[in-house]
Order: structure tokens, then sequence, then C-alpha cells
């Protein structure tokens, strides 16, 4: 026979159960808690794309999701890291339409690079707060000395390597893809800091045939060297 010990352990057990599974306006608790981290997260990209990153606080961020503090603990250690979260979801978002509007061109490197490029500097310019989480803000704490790496800049300059790969299929070995990889994305982004500094001034297409000589070097030099390989 199982002994009290057990039956009200058991008993607490389910009781316990019960509540979590107990659902209010609908939904589940888990449900509830999901909710709650989208409106946190929408909150952060207000709060950061609109203060900028050294002056949000969690109280901040919770005001202005209209949830109490001890519910920003469910999901985030600091307001830091509901910056990285509001930042990793814009960037998969630029990625997204970046990766859209590449998807419709042809397999070149001008073409690609154009299509890319516009693409993205239509996403920071339709919604400012974009443009201030993703490179404003993002400049100064991607370097910060805590900060091992930025994942999404490494996956986008993977990205372009693999392009890279298949724009150029007899690129000698000695070049490594995913330097120039990194080198491109870090160069345009620095030319879109500057674009959003200045305050959107110059046309979008202005901006992207500026940064073409990029990928024209990079062009005229990968088959200079397929033709000595």
């Amino acid at each position: 026979m199982p002994s009290q010990h057990s039956t009200a352990t058991a008993s607490h057990a389910d009781t316990t159960t019960a509540k979590s599974d107990r659902r209010y306006g609908g939904l589940s608790a888990q449900e509830r808690m999901h909710q709650r981290r989208e409106k946190l997260l929408s909150a952060a990209i207000q709060v950061f794309g609109t203060l900028g990153l050294r002056k949000v606080t969690i109280r901040d961020i919770c005001h202005e999701a209209r949830l109490a503090e001890r519910y920003f603990a469910e999901h985030f250690s600091s307001a830091a890291d509901a910056y990285e979260a509001a930042f990793k979801l814009l960037s998969k978002q630029a990625l997204a339409a970046t990766g859209s509007a590449m998807a419709q061109t042809a397999l070149d490197t001008r073409m690609l690079a154009q299509a890319g490029l516009r693409a993205f500097l239509h996403f920071v310019q339709e919604d400012p707060r974009r443009a201030q989480i993703l490179l404003v803000d993002a400049s100064s704490y991607w370097r910060h000395v805590t900060i091992r790496s930025n994942p999404e800049l490494n996956q986008q300059a993977q990205a372009m390597a693999h392009l890279a790969g298949l724009i150029y299929p007899k690129l000698p070995a000695h070049i490594e893809l995913e330097i120039i990889g990194a080198a491109l994305i870090g160069s345009s982004l620095q030319a879109c800091l500057i674009w959003v500094q200045n305050g959107f001034r110059q046309p979008i297409d202005q901006v992207v045939e500026h940064l073409m000589f990029i990928w024209d070097g990079l062009d005229r030099w990968f088959q200079a060297e397929i033709k000595a390989a």
C-alpha cells in the first residue's frame, strides 16, 4: 500500500499540474507565458529603437509591455539580454527580406549585391527603430569585450561565402571565402550606418551604386585568380 507521504506528494503534484494546465481567457499557462514574451519582445524593439541601448532599463521595457517586472525574469536575464533578443529577431527578418530579393535575380555578383543591398536599405528605412537596433547600437554592442561573437553576422558571412562558391566554382583554394564574406558584410553595414546617421539623406539607389565598387573589385580579383590558376 502507498504511504500517506507518497499519497500526499502525488496529490500535491496533481494539484500543481492542474494549476499549470488551468486555462485563463482560453489560454494555457504555456500559451500565456509565450504571449508575455512576445509582448516583452515587442516592447524591447519599441524602447531600444526609440531611446537607444544605453538609456533603456528593465522598467522601461515592462512599462511599455504593461507587464509586472517579475514576468521579465521568465525570459530575459537583463536589459542587454532583451536587446540581443530584439537584435536577433530583426536580423532574421532582415535576412529573410534580403534573401527573398536575391532569390529573384540571376546568379551574378553585381545583380545579387544590388538586390540584397536595396532590400536591406528599404528594410531599415521603413522603420527607423530597425536602424537604431541593427546598425547604430549594434556597432558598439558587439564590440564589447564580454561579447564573444555576433552569430547573426557570422551566419550572413557564411551565406555570402556560399554564394561566392556557387558563382566562382573554379576559385583557387587559397582564397578564404569566410574572410571575404565577413569583409563584405562589415563594409556594407558600416556604409549603411553612415547613411542612417545622415538621416537617410541619399536615395537608396545612390547608396547601392556607391557600394558596387566593392563587388566590382571583388569580381575582377576573383576572375584574375581563376585565370592565373
